[in-house]
Protein backbone atom coordinates (compact mmCIF):
# COMPACT_ATOMS: atom_id res chain seq x y z
CA UNK A 1 0.00 0.00 0.00
CA UNK A 2 2.59 2.35 0.32
CA UNK A 3 3.12 2.17 -3.48
CA UNK A 4 0.15 3.27 -4.25
CA UNK A 5 -0.93 -0.34 -5.01
CA UNK A 6 -4.68 -0.81 -3.85
CA UNK A 7 -5.21 -4.25 -2.44
CA UNK A 8 -8.69 -5.29 -2.44
CA UNK A 9 -10.17 -6.93 0.80
CA UNK A 10 -13.19 -9.18 0.92
CA UNK A 11 -15.82 -8.34 3.56
CA UNK A 12 -16.77 -10.71 6.31
CA UNK A 13 -19.92 -9.22 7.87
CA UNK A 14 -21.14 -12.74 8.21
CA UNK A 15 -24.38 -12.50 6.33
CA UNK A 16 -23.35 -15.69 4.49
CA UNK A 17 -23.74 -17.64 8.07
CA UNK A 18 -27.44 -17.04 8.41
CA UNK A 19 -28.49 -18.47 5.35
CA UNK A 20 -31.14 -21.01 5.58
CA UNK A 21 -32.40 -19.76 8.97
CA UNK A 22 -35.36 -18.56 9.77
CA UNK A 23 -35.97 -14.93 11.73
CA UNK A 24 -38.69 -15.45 14.58
CA UNK A 25 -40.63 -12.67 14.97
CA UNK A 26 -40.61 -10.68 18.20
CA UNK A 27 -43.58 -12.46 19.45
CA UNK A 28 -42.18 -15.50 18.97
CA UNK A 29 -39.28 -14.11 20.95
CA UNK A 30 -41.41 -12.77 23.63
CA UNK A 31 -42.75 -16.03 24.13
CA UNK A 32 -39.76 -17.98 24.22
CA UNK A 33 -38.43 -15.51 26.99
CA UNK A 34 -41.37 -16.10 29.28
CA UNK A 35 -40.96 -19.89 28.76
CA UNK A 36 -37.39 -19.70 29.42
CA UNK A 37 -37.59 -17.49 32.43
CA UNK A 38 -39.77 -20.20 34.28
CA UNK A 39 -37.86 -22.90 33.50
CA UNK A 40 -34.28 -20.92 34.78
CA UNK A 41 -36.40 -20.93 38.46
CA UNK A 42 -37.23 -24.43 38.00
CA UNK A 43 -34.14 -26.23 36.68
CA UNK A 44 -30.12 -25.90 37.71
CA UNK A 45 -28.45 -23.70 39.80
CA UNK A 46 -30.47 -21.21 41.24
CA UNK A 47 -28.23 -18.47 41.37
CA UNK A 48 -27.22 -18.80 37.54
CA UNK A 49 -30.83 -19.74 37.08
CA UNK A 50 -31.69 -15.92 38.71
CA UNK A 51 -28.82 -14.35 36.86
CA UNK A 52 -30.29 -15.81 33.64
CA UNK A 53 -34.24 -14.87 33.97
CA UNK A 54 -33.56 -11.65 35.13
CA UNK A 55 -31.53 -10.99 31.56
CA UNK A 56 -34.18 -12.66 30.19
CA UNK A 57 -37.02 -10.07 31.81
CA UNK A 58 -34.99 -7.63 30.76
CA UNK A 59 -34.67 -8.97 27.15
CA UNK A 60 -38.59 -9.47 26.98
CA UNK A 61 -38.93 -5.90 28.08
CA UNK A 62 -37.14 -4.60 25.29
CA UNK A 63 -38.96 -6.92 22.97
CA UNK A 64 -41.71 -5.56 23.95
CA UNK A 65 -41.04 -2.19 24.04
CA UNK A 66 -40.21 -2.07 20.39
CA UNK A 67 -43.29 -4.34 19.73
CA UNK A 68 -45.69 -1.45 20.83
CA UNK A 69 -43.66 0.95 19.53
CA UNK A 70 -43.98 -0.67 15.80
CA UNK A 71 -47.28 -1.48 16.47
CA UNK A 72 -50.36 0.07 14.28
CA UNK A 73 -53.90 0.66 15.40
CA UNK A 74 -56.77 -0.90 14.11
CA UNK A 75 -59.89 -0.12 14.21
CA UNK A 76 -62.99 -2.41 15.42
CA UNK A 77 -64.81 -2.51 11.85
CA UNK A 78 -61.51 -4.36 10.94
CA UNK A 79 -62.18 -7.65 13.56
CA UNK A 80 -66.21 -7.93 12.09
CA UNK A 81 -64.82 -7.74 8.45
Amino acid sequence: MANGEVIEVESDDGDDDDEGIPVPSRANLITLCQQLEYDCMHYGDPKVSLELSQQLLKFRGILQREELVNSTQTSLDDYFR
